[in-house]
């Protein structure tokens, strides 16, 4: 088995500053991240696209295992080497599970996962701007639900689309190819509205509403104060504070994509 000995972080970073480095014609991708909160005084606005679509990641590792005695290939799932993610099991796997509530309203909800396998693969990657295209997007709304306690997890290969949702094998058919990102960020370009402040609000207020549903879960008391706080309303204001709740109670980066023009 390979580890890329990377943090969860680290790839997640390089992930969303290689976005931000992207050109895709006029079609570009802004993190919201509530470290950025003090830059909102400072033209922070301007960085926006002039319309949108809102995509939330969560960021994680993958083992790459190439044995024919590791799980995966020793039970048929898989003739040649696999990567796996590992889901957090904790509290019947709640970390899934306000996931996959959240992709029930916000459609464009995906895990991202390396599709590399050591550090040097990484740092490779990450010098020649390539990180995205060794990753892998597995939407949320195309896995299942996991009402258990049980260690569960998702593999995929290199090449192909399909994933399966462990410990009961299910295969799926629809991740997608970092390398394929910009078709996937184009497809949805019928769906691109104005990033006015209504827009900002629209996504504050469902992040709002799935936050306070999820407080009512948990004992969890930075939740609770962040659900009751009623942030500025202009954009930047609304958008920040829909950031931190995702990263509070799901471990979520909000990610805007759209053109710079009004034309995608």
């Amino acid at each position: 088995m390979a580890s890329t000995g990377i943090s969860e972080f680290t790839f997640g970073y390089a992930f969303l500053y290689e976005q931000t480095q992207r050109h895709w014609a006029n079609l570009k991708a802004v993190p919201v991240l509530p470290s950025l909160r003090e830059e909102a005084e400072l033209g922070w606005d301007a960085r926006l696209p002039t319309s949108a679509v809102d995509y939330y990641y969560q960021f994680k590792l993958s083992d790459y295992l190439t044995r024919r005695n590791a799980s995966f290939i020793s039970d048929g799932t898989y003739s040649r080497p696999y990567y796996r993610i590992s889901l957090h099991k904790r509290n019947r796997n709640r970390q899934h599970a306000r996931l996959r509530r959240l992709c029930a309203t916000h459609p464009n909800t995906y895990y991202v996962a390396p599709e590399f396998s050591t550090s040097t693969d990484f740092e490779s990657a990450y010098f020649s701007s390539s990180i995205t295209d060794h990753s892998r997007l597995i939407p949320l709304a195309d896995c299942d639900d996991l009402p258990d306690s049980e260690q569960h997890h998702i593999t995929y290969q290199t090449g192909s689309t399909d994933f399966t949702v462990h410990s009961e094998p299910k295969r799926h058919e629809s991740s997608k190819l970092g390398k394929d990102i910009e078709t996937l960020y184009r497809s949805a370009a019928t769906t691109f509205k104005p990033v006015t402040r209504e827009f900002a609000e629209e996504i504050y207020e469902g992040v709002r509403s799935a936050a306070a549903d999820e407080s009512k879960r948990t004992t969890d008391l930075p939740l609770q104060r962040v659900v009751t706080r009623d942030p500025q309303r202009s954009t930047s204001s609304l958008l920040f504070a829909a950031a931190e709740l995702l990263s509070i109670y799901s471990g979520v980066t909000l990610v805007l994509v759209g053109p710079r023009d009004g034309v995608a």
